[in-house]
């Protein structure tokens, strides 16, 4: 199965989570760090459940439920509940994933690794689940050390190429030689300065 990999900003928008099992709760606490406006239904809700602060609801599923959604996690063990859910999502306009039933899956949540914002997604298409954890356990030991800090470094550096470079290509052939291995290691060791310090040999060098 071919699908298109993508970074959604789901920032403020309505998520929908159905079924209060573990992985429910596990896809509550990733769209609330996405800072989506979650919530939760199911008619068995735990009395007690250490959850960020969403909306639960302990009924029974209605198709109500899901107005306003823009994304719908379906996780009950129910396979007829999960393919009516999720036909009632795209008919709400919703784009919904239904655990382990790729039938009824618009998308596929990845495997990620993530420092800050910098994010790597791995995806097997549906297929095996257990591959993407294993691929995600051999990635992790390659990501580099406060990569995420390195990330917010280089936005605030392209905020201020705008103002030090007159053209979007000068700014890319900036940052393209900034970005390296090289650089990165120096981060590691050496701080912000190491960077800025590179940076201030290319402006000269170019």
């Amino acid at each position: 199965m071919k699908t298109y990999p993508i970074m959604m900003d789901i920032r403020g928008k309505r998520a929908v989570v159905i079924g209060a099992g573990s992985v429910g709760r596990r896809k509550v606490v990733s769209l609330h760090q996405a800072e989506a406006v979650v919530t939760l239904v199911d008619p068995d809700m735990p009395e007690t459940l250490d959850l960020p602060p969403v909306t639960m609801l302990a009924e029974p599923y209605r198709p109500e439920h899901l107005q306003g959604a823009a994304m719908v996690f379906v996780c009950t063990d129910n396979r007829e509940l999960n393919a009516r859910v999720a036909h009632d999502a795209r008919a709400a306009g919703a784009i919904v994933n239904a655990a382990d039933q790729n039938e009824d899956c618009d998308f596929f949540a990845p495997a990620t690794i993530h420092d800050r914002d910098v994010v790597v997604a791995i995806g097997t298409g549906g297929a095996s689940p257990a591959l993407s954890a294993l691929l995600k356990h051999i990635l992790k030991d390659a990501m580099p050390e406060n990569i995420g800090q390195f990330a917010d470094l280089l936005s605030d550096i392209r905020t201020e190429l705008r103002t030090r470079l007159d053209t979007h290509e000068q700014r890319g052939a900036a940052l393209k030689q900034l970005v390296s291995r090289e650089t990165i290691e120096a981060f590691i060791k050496e701080g912000q300065p190491a960077v800025r310090a590179k940076l201030e040999q290319i402006l000269q060098e170019a």
